[in-house]
């Protein structure tokens, strides 16, 4: 009998040291799955901004842009507003107006989303001085954006500006020296 117990016991024991560590696991699988769904719905949100962008939908880029939202562009130009942001688009589609952004990567971590995007437009009209050329160009953008709340609060973006423009027959010369 008093094996019997022990053993009554020992799988007592057993199920719910099993049990114990069956809800952790699972805890711990509920909050993985429940990250990237989040992560899920960031990457969501940045490419519909950028659908948005091509669309020159200035309404939905606005819906999916915090109040204070801010672009850090490649260049040597300060930060730039969602409105700032929109004029920009404005000028590049004026010129481009099949521009598009062609998604190759789009990664999320937490609140980040990093995407790489191949941008190809059709020069139509004048673009920074430069005539209207007929050309196609296509150049790269890489962009680190930080979703809150299911809107972009800050973006990050690198892209090609010197590869566009030299597809747009504008060359490269040193500055000459200056004379004493």
């Amino acid at each position: 009998m008093k094996r019997h117990l022990a053993v009554i016991s020992l799988v007592v024991l057993l199920c719910f040291t099993f049990a114990c560590q069956d809800k952790a696991a699972r805890a711990e699988l509920d909050k993985a799955t429940k990250q990237s769904q989040i992560e899920e719905q960031n990457k969501a949100v940045v490419r519909q901004f950028f659908e948005a962008i091509d669309a020159q939908n200035y309404a939905r880029m606005k819906e999916l842009l915090t109040p204070d939202f801010v672009l850090h562009y490649s260049g040597p130009q300060e930060d730039v507003s969602g409105e700032a942001l929109m004029q920009m688009v404005r000028g590049y589609y004026t010129a481009f107006p099949d521009g598009i952004h062609k998604f190759e990567d789009i990664l999320a971590v937490g609140n980040k989303v990093v995407n790489r995007a191949l941008w190809e437009g059709t020069q139509k009209t004048e673009f920074q001085g430069i005539p209207a050329t007929g050309i196609k160009v296509s150049f790269y953008q890489i962009g680190i954006s930080t979703v809150v709340d299911g809107k972009i609060k800050e973006c990050w973006v690198v892209e090609d500006n010197l590869g566009m423009m030299t597809q747009l027959g504008m060359e490269l010369k040193l500055k000459e020296a200056e004379k004493k």
